[in-house]
């Protein structure tokens, strides 16, 4: 990681804050706080300036102390998974620090510089879920918590229960941003789950009365998810058979066991296509079972990575062809990679200057986090940026600036609900909005279609490798944006 000066993402914050504070008078006027009113004979002094005072939980007078939950990525290779050696703790943590260091460079926020403290765990060790709650808890005083993707649902709620804010990238569970405590990029599981049931609807694959599968689990998350997709198929004239995976047993094998065997329960029942809610981690046995047995299938994106960029490249051959309805955005329609936006770009500037050095190279559209490939011409393609440390940076920046001098764990949330419209990358058609008694960003979905691709698939006219942008599978995008909000 380099240490120069980071300032592209300041700049962009600071032109979105212009907008979002300064309205103006009614009248278009102003009146100087040095200017004395008509009439006076003394001039108006300045009001003297609020003194910085320890707010709140983790802000002093100095500082603003945020925890930054990490994976453990060591832990996980020790275990046998294949990770990219460049893909470690220490650069997860990197990619969060980088945009707090420019913001202290910068003269940090409203007078205070910003503290993180790295919050480690294992996702294959529940264990480390209690850990990463109590260091967040009782051996740290945190003002909130930052994670890109992929905490798990346990430790989110370990932290809500204690009443620490999480600022999330992913997708989380409507209960969790009830709590007033959440703020998310992606919209909830269930407005997922029904904007996938009505994608699916408004096809036209199948008339009212046709028998549709759901696939969930029973996690509080997606069970609530399957049974938003089953209201919105029930209410749209559709016969239902709903299954749920048993996700708490925590046993892997038996739940893609279950998994290959709900594909004959649905074929019993006549069902013309099952619409999965269920994470990748556990769709390898239905995967399987029904491209064997040709049953069609949708992914609905409701749980962490689902249809991201990296959720897809793991994709199995089996899933080939079947659609995901997500509010990420990806990298090309099949035939050219989609530019990037304004704010996109600087997001991506901003990781070159920072990482270009520690990959070997810029950054690349397509190319799962960490990851550096090679094509069949010996090309060399790294890691893409990373869009929704980025995006919340901005949010943070934004919403922390604005809640006050001594700003407290409310006035910050109320402030991200009052931002409005804000940017986001690679996900929502480039947009979101906040609003009170809308903690979530993203205003849309999209479907994308899971596409085939690996190392050997050679780059074609467009540069593209059968569709993707990487040679590693891929979504690619096959409808426009719809709104979740309409």
């Amino acid at each position: 990681m380099t240490r120069k000066s980071r300032v592209a993402l300041a700049l962009l914050a600071g032109a979105s804050l212009l907008v979002a504070a300064c309205g103006g008078d009614d009248d278009g006027g102003s009146t100087s706080a040095t200017e004395a009113p008509a009439g006076s004979e003394a001039p108006a002094t300045e009001a003297p300036a609020e003194e910085l005072t320890a707010s709140d939980v983790g802000i002093t007078a100095d500082t603003i102390k945020i925890g930054v939950a990490v994976s453990d990525l060591e832990a996980i290779r020790a275990m046998g998974i294949s990770i990219p050696e460049t893909l470690t703790t220490d650069h997860l943590m990197d990619r969060w620090q980088v945009f707090f260091d420019d913001m202290n460079e910068a003269g940090g926020i409203n007078g205070r510089q910003i503290e993180l403290v790295r919050l480690v765990w294992n996702p294959l060790d529940q264990s480390t879920f209690d850990t990463l709650c109590a260091e967040a808890t009782v051996d740290n005083e945190l003002f909130m918590v930052v994670n890109g993707t992929g905490l798990s649902s346990i430790a989110r709620k370990c932290l809500l229960d204690a009443g620490v804010p999480i600022m999330y990238g992913d997708v989380m569970s409507q209960a969790e941003l009830d709590t007033g405590l959440a703020i998310s990029l992606a919209p909830p599981s269930e407005v997922v789950a029904a904007a996938g049931a009505k994608a699916w609807i408004e096809s036209g694959e199948a008339a009212p009365g046709a028998v549709v599968g759901i696939l969930s689990n029973n996690s509080p998350a997606l069970s609530a998810a399957g049974k938003a997709a089953e209201a919105t198929l029930t209410e749209a004239g559709y016969t239902v058979k709903l299954i749920e995976l048993n996700s708490v047993s925590g046993d892997n094998a038996a739940i893609n066991e279950e998994g290959a065997n709900a594909v004959g329960a649905f074929q019993a029942e006549g069902a013309v296509r099952v619409l999965v809610a269920t994470p990748f981690t556990e769709n390898t046995g239905f995967w399987t079972a029904a491209a064997a047995a040709g049953l069609k299938f949708s992914l609905m994106d409701t749980s962490s990575s689902g249809c991201s960029a990296f959720g897809l490249s793991r994709a199995p051959a089996a899933a080939s062809d079947s659609e995901c309805i997500t509010a990420y955005d990806h990298s090309t329609d099949g035939t050219t990679i989609r530019p990037d936006t304004e704010f996109e770009a600087g997001c991506r500037a901003h990781f070159d200057e920072n990482f270009e050095a520690y990959y070997g190279g810029k950054s690349n559209s397509g190319v799962p986090a960490g990851q550096i490939l090679t094509d069949t011409t010996g090309k060399q393609l790294f890691s893409d940026y990373t869009p929704q440390e980025c995006a919340m940076a901005n949010i943070f920046q934004l919403a922390m600036t604005a809640a006050g001098v001594n700003p407290t764990r409310a006035s910050f949330i109320e402030s991200v609900l009052n931002l409005g419209e804000v940017p986001l990358a690679l996900a929502g058609g480039g947009t979101g909005l906040f609003a009170p008694g809308k903690p979530y960003a993203a205003n849309a979905v999209h479907t994308v279609k899971i596409t085939a691709a690996a190392a050997d698939t050679a780059p074609d006219a467009n540069g593209l490798y059968n569709g993707c942008a990487a040679p590693i599978s891929c979504g690619v995008v096959v409808s426009d944006w719809t709104s979740i909000t309409d």
